[in-house]
């Protein structure tokens, strides 16, 4: 007898309030003949909560490429597969991308069941118009490779949304501050949970630097403004502070010089190169004072 292979079903779970959790996904979950879960703790909660019995198997980061060929194997024998992450869809700055390429790779069927997201949901309350945007996954965590990627932010005329672990969120908010000049920026924490936050880059951080060492994080970055240009011309006493400013970033908070032009540069509201040229000149006249020719 032929047996007709199984489906495999990627399930968006919530991202924190268990009630975001849809009929349908709902449904699924308790259809299936196994749920894999990138932590099989964090699901058995979700799943107590809906009283759903169906069987957990674990399959994360760390064993992902090798449980994705015996998952295949399971769908070509009959079974259907929910697969999930702790919150969210799979794929998305989660595990599960190899499993869906495997399964695809074998011709078997694969269907989504879409829910909540940590992305979409903090662009809605953002205020920010997001008919296209860039999503960043995690900013790398240190080295030339986060300097280009926030300048590569600083530049995009896209809204641009991230994640961000929670002992680096002091960091990355002084980041944006030396960068963004007058674009807006939010940080969102614990979105849909109890102690949900929402915090104006700049404006409200300050304010509650003790509260930021735990939870989950969302950035939304409004694009860079093409009304707004960057200028060429500043006043003398603005170029001076710029000046003084990039002198502050490097002397003082150990930033390298290119990296305290780009900073400066952006909440002057002039061009690095033209304030790089200028930062270069005022160095220069320090160093080589005028003669005397009386």
């Amino acid at each position: 007898m032929t047996v007709s292979a199984g489906t495999l079903f990627v399930v968006a779970t919530p991202i924190g309030n268990l009630e975001d959790l849809t009929f349908r996904a709902l449904r699924t979950l308790r259809e299936v003949d196994v749920i894999a879960a990138e932590d099989t703790r964090r699901t058995a909660k979700l799943l107590a909560h809906y009283e759903v019995r169906t069987p957990l198997m674990s399959v994360r980061e760390h064993n992902e490429a090798r449980e994705a060929p015996r998952l295949v194997e399971r769908l070509k024998n009959g079974a259907s597969i929910a697969l999930v992450t702790d919150a969210g869809t799979p794929g998305i700055s989660d595990p599960g991308a190899r499993v869906v390429r495997a399964v695809r790779e074998s011709g078997l069927k694969v269907v989504p069941i879409p829910g909540p997201s940590a992305v979409t949901a903090a662009l809605s309350v953002s205020g920010c118009s997001a008919d296209e945007f860039i999503f960043r996954g995690f900013p790398p965590p240190a080295g030339p490779k986060r300097v280009a990627w926030f300048d590569d932010l600083a530049s995009d005329p896209r809204p641009s949304v991230f994640f961000e672990a929670p002992h680096r969120v002091e960091r990355t908010t002084r980041e944006l501050e030396g960068r963004l000049g007058h674009r807006d920026a939010y940080s969102f924490r614990e979105l849909t949970k109890i102690h949900e936050e929402s915090l104006k880059i700049i404006h409200d951080y300050n304010l509650v630097m003790e509260d930021i060492k735990k939870g989950e994080f969302v950035f939304v970055v409004f694009g860079a403004d093409a009304d707004k240009p960057e200028s060429d011309s500043m006043t003398s006493e603005a170029m001076t502070k710029a000046i003084e400013t990039v002198g502050h970033l490097t002397s003082q908070c150990g930033f390298l010089n290119t990296d305290a032009v780009t900073m400066a540069a952006a909440v002057a509201g002039v061009r690095a190169s033209t304030l790089k040229r200028a930062v270069k000149a005022a160095r220069y006249s320090v160093k080589t004072p005028s003669v005397s020719t009386t």
